[in-house]
């Protein structure tokens, strides 16, 4: 038995040697990471671009997003709404996953509140970015609203779906507890059911300067149906209502959200 176990540890010792002998070979053979070998290593951020091999061309991916603008809003005792518009200037470049950062500043720059995110954008879609509550015990003047990452998809071919907000009401509330509300009917004019529709309801001054938001999620949204909503603000805010903008987005990228009609690039 003993001559038995010694014959197989002599000979697993043989093989580690070997594989140690093959792989140092390997190493020793095995060709530098290059911008040229079709592979994404290095810290390229897409193959063969990005990083140390240089700015990827914008076939390969998207131009960066565009913050138009951003609002910091009262939101109720110590707490703060945030409103951004964000512009995606890609015809066929979408964005699955954008995540960004919101930083809720005083007036003499300090950080009252941090908040991080995670949303999605279309091509050639202008869209809002809504956070509502953010909590500050000091006055708010000011917000930094930042684009940290995007994960750039692109597609075949492009039609946005089809979501309208349509009969768009607003005022204020007479002999209720609440100060304002907004009113709202939300048409699926495609021909595909929707899990979840988040509403972004934005209210104007004379100026078309944002003074309110707030949002919903409408579930199950079939196709061809319409469906009625109304958010409520219990809070008194600054300015006159004037307008409002009311946007209904529901998530393309999510497999779980949306029979998929867009078809994005294999890679």
């Amino acid at each position: 038995m003993n001559r038995f176990f010694k014959r197989n540890i002599i000979i697993a010792i043989y093989i580690i040697l070997f594989l140690m002998f093959i792989g140092g070979i390997f190493m020793i053979f095995k060709p530098d990471p290059t911008c040229f070998d079709e592979k994404k290593n290095q810290n390229e951020e897409q193959v063969d671009c990005g990083g140390v091999c240089g700015a990827c061309p914008e076939e390969v991916i998207g131009k960066d997003l565009v913050i138009k603008d951003a609002q910091v809003l009262f939101g109720g005792e110590n707490k703060y709404d945030i409103v951004a518009e964000v512009h995606n200037p890609n015809a066929l470049f979408g964005g699955e996953k954008v995540y960004y950062t919101i930083e809720v500043l005083d007036a003499s720059k300090n950080i009252l509140a941090k908040r991080t995110g995670m949303t999605f954008i279309l091509p050639n879609e202008n869209k809002y970015i809504v956070e509502i509550g953010m909590e500050a015990t000091q006055t708010a003047s000011n917000v930094n609203v930042t684009i940290d990452k995007v994960d750039w998809v692109k597609f075949t071919n492009f039609d946005s779906p089809q979501i309208i907000v349509r009969n768009q009401r607003f005022g204020l509330v007479e002999n209720t507890t609440d100060y304002a509300e907004a009113f709202g009917l939300v048409s699926n004019e495609s021909a595909y059911d929707f899990h979840d529709v988040v509403i972004n309801v934005i209210l104007l001054d004379e100026r078309g300067v944002p003074i309110a938001a707030n949002k919903t999620v409408q579930k199950t949204l079939d196709a061809d149906s319409k469906r009625e909503f109304r958010l409520t603000w219990p809070h008194k805010f600054p300015g006159t209502i004037a307008a409002s903008s009311m946007q209904a987005e529901a998530n393309v990228f999510d497999s779980l959200n949306f029979m998929k009609k867009f078809i994005p690039v294999s890679e």
